[in-house]
């Protein structure tokens, strides 16, 4: 298993529109072989956890993939293709962190 977890700063004034491409892009993603999981979150502040907030302007997106080759062919589709560059200019800030199984 492959995880990815993407957390973007959205451009102000621009979060609107992030999430029209990603609700655009999201069934295409899960139909995807090898795409167990691809869900957009934005922040939520709950005062009895302690820790940093992100703020209102931050996107995470939590990816799971059954290999390593399913997550290259998806990374190669047309849709992702447009997808990226129809958001590039409205993403202040991109970390992006990866994982397997701990266990």
């Amino acid at each position: 298993m492959i995880y990815l977890c993407v957390n973007m700063t959205i451009k102000e004034g621009k979060m609107e529109e992030f999430q029209e491409a990603c609700r655009k892009v999201r069934p295409q993603v899960l139909a995807e072989e090898g795409c167990l999981m691809y869900d957009h979150t934005r922040d939520l502040s709950l005062d009895f956890i302690p820790g940093e907030p992100f703020g209102d302007r931050v996107i995470t997106l939590y990816e799971k993939w059954e290999s390593r080759e399913a997550l290259d062919a998806h990374l190669k589709t047309a849709h992702m293709k447009e997808f990226s560059a129809s958001v590039a200019d409205l993403r202040e800030k991109v970390t992006i962190r990866t994982g397997t199984e701990a266990y």
